[in-house]
C-alpha cells in the first residue's frame, strides 16, 4: 500500500513538472530566435551602409534599400532563402522589441525577413 501511495505521488508530481518543462523549453527557443533575429538584423544594417550607393547625408540606400533579406542558419542574410533559418519556437506576444522595433508574435518555422526602410533608416522585421 505505502509502494503504491508513493508512486501516486511521484506520477502527481511528474504531471505537474511537464507543463512547466515544456514552457521554460519553448522559452529557450524564444530567446534564441531573437539573438539570431538581432543578429540578422545587425547584418543588414552592415550590408546597407556599405552599399556603394548608400547616401549617408540623406538616408538613401538605393540597392539595399529595395532589397529583400533572408536570415541564414548561421546568423548572417543573403537575399536567397535556400538556407534560410526557421524560427524554433512559438512566440505569442505582439509587444516583443527586437533591435528598438516591435515585432509581431510568430510561430514555430517560420523564415525571417528583412527590408530596410529608407524613410525610417531601420530594416522592418517580418515572417513568412
Amino acid at each position: 500500500m505505502e509502494m503504491l501511495i508513493v508512486v501516486a505521488i511521484i506520477a502527481i508530481l511528474i504531471a505537474i513538472a511537464i507543463p512547466t518543462f515544456a514552457s521554460s523549453l519553448n522559452k529557450a527557443r524564444i530567446a534564441t530566435d531573437e539573438a539570431n533575429i538581432r543578429a540578422g538584423y545587425a547584418d543588414v544594417m552592415v550590408n546597407v551602409l556599405l552599399d556603394d550607393n548608400y547616401d549617408a547625408e540623406n538616408g538613401n540606400a538605393s540597392t539595399a534599400g529595395q532589397t529583400k533579406y533572408y536570415l541564414q542558419k548561421d546568423g548572417s542574410v543573403a537575399t536567397t532563402d535556400t538556407n534560410a533559418y526557421k524560427t524554433q519556437g512559438k512566440n505569442d506576444s505582439a509587444t516583443t522589441e527586437i533591435a528598438g522595433q516591435k515585432v509581431g508574435a510568430w510561430a514555430k518555422d517560420k523564415k525571417v525577413t528583412y527590408q530596410y526602410d529608407n524613410t525610417k533608416n531601420q530594416a522592418v522585421i517580418s515572417f513568412e
